[in-house]
């Protein structure tokens, strides 16, 4: 077989067709990136790691404009203030939300962002450009994170018992938002667009999976069939364990599942249940494994998995950013031993 490009390798794993080697992925905190750039003499890590997935951003249109909402904060277009400082952005964190804009169960008087203004994906077309043999990937928007960021976390998940129809309501609006933005990649060349809800704990939902289905199970089917009218491979993003509602996610159209976290989830169990429906990113143990073991204990690990999902069906990666406090021989490991595939 002829040495395929990481494009088609993404691509063969995910529709089970015949490849060279299973493709892998890495996300970097700025600490891990700096040790691994000293480590290869390099700023270019795509490279040097191999990354098969490339990033275009999906954000605010041409016509935002936001007050300064003071130093160390921003404002998102919803009007959520977050707390983002260096600290974050070293250890892969989002920061601290500050504010939201509904302090009550009501959208009366809110003014929603339109996800049909244009110029949401105006980096895209660069990225594809310069990458045009990478598998690109957008951020999707999804339906839970913005939900609690709109209103405070636990005020939110309190509205998920006290006030059904707020939430119903919210949620919709969302999924509005989401399928219009969405349609601005037309023609763009995406390959996939990972939506990210983080719905788990480490041993279980945050919300018991009836209440998942009946309040966000179709308006998830709607923004992932308005994903599939593009083309896109549609993943989805949450960490701790899912396992509940991988069935859910096969139903409404869910293709690739990231991460699989070896600490929240049984990898053999999910593999052998759900590996003809779904594709499975991760399952290197960024909270056991890269940390906390050896090098040749990471070797071993990436060997599990690569027989494991020898098939397909698999992108080889840690289960979430690499910690900072990782070994970086531990990083490098891993990397060395996606790439003896191709030997």
């Amino acid at each position: 077989m002829n040495r395929m490009t990481p494009r088609e390798r993404v691509l063969a794993s995910i529709r089970r067709q015949p490849l060279d080697a299973l493709p892998w992925q890495f996300d970097l905190t700025s600490a891990i990136r700096r040790k691994l750039s000293e480590h290869y003499r390099t700023d270019d890590l795509l490279t040097a790691t191999g990354d098969h997935l490339v990033w275009a951003g999906v954000g605010a249109p041409d016509d935002f404009a936001s007050e300064d909402p003071g130093p160390g904060l921003c404002r998102s277009e919803f009007g959520a203030v977050w707390a983002r400082a260096p600290r974050d952005t070293n250890m892969g964190d989002w920061g601290e939300l500050v504010s939201y804009p509904l302090t009550q169960p009501s959208l009366e008087g809110y003014a929603f962002p339109d996800g049909a203004a244009p110029g949401r994906a105006r980096g895209v077309p660069t990225v594809r450009a310069q990458y045009p043999d990478h598998f690109l990937v957008v951020g999707g928007a999804g339906l839970f994170e913005p939900a609690w960021a709109l209103c405070g976390f636990e005020n939110y998940l309190g509205y998920l018992l006290s006030e059904p129809r707020f939430v119903a309501e919210l949620t919709e609006r969302l999924a509005d938002f989401s399928c219009a933005a969405t349609a601005q990649l037309s023609g763009m060349g995406v390959d996939g667009i990972r939506f990210g809800d983080d719905w788990g704990f480490q041993d279980r939902l945050m919300v018991r999976p009836e209440v998942w289905r009946r309040l966000y199970k179709e308006p998830y089917r709607r923004i992932f069939e308005a994903a599939h009218r593009q083309g896109l491979v549609v993943m989805i993003h949450s960490c701790g364990n899912i396992t509940d509602i991988l069935p859910d996610l096969i139903d409404v159209g869910v293709q690739v599942v990231h991460p699989l976290q070896p600490e929240a989830m049984d990898v053999a169990f999910c593999r052998r249940e759900y590996g003809k429906d779904l594709t499975f990113w991760g399952a290197l143990g960024s909270q056991s494994t890269i940390p906390l073991g050896t090098p040749e204990d990471v070797r071993r690990e990436v060997h599990d998995r690569l027989a494991l999902f020898h098939e397909g069906g698999y992108l080889l990666a840690p289960a979430g950013a690499v910690p900072t406090d990782a070994p970086v021989e531990n990083v490098v490991a891993i990397i060395e031993e996606a790439f003896a595939q191709l030997e």
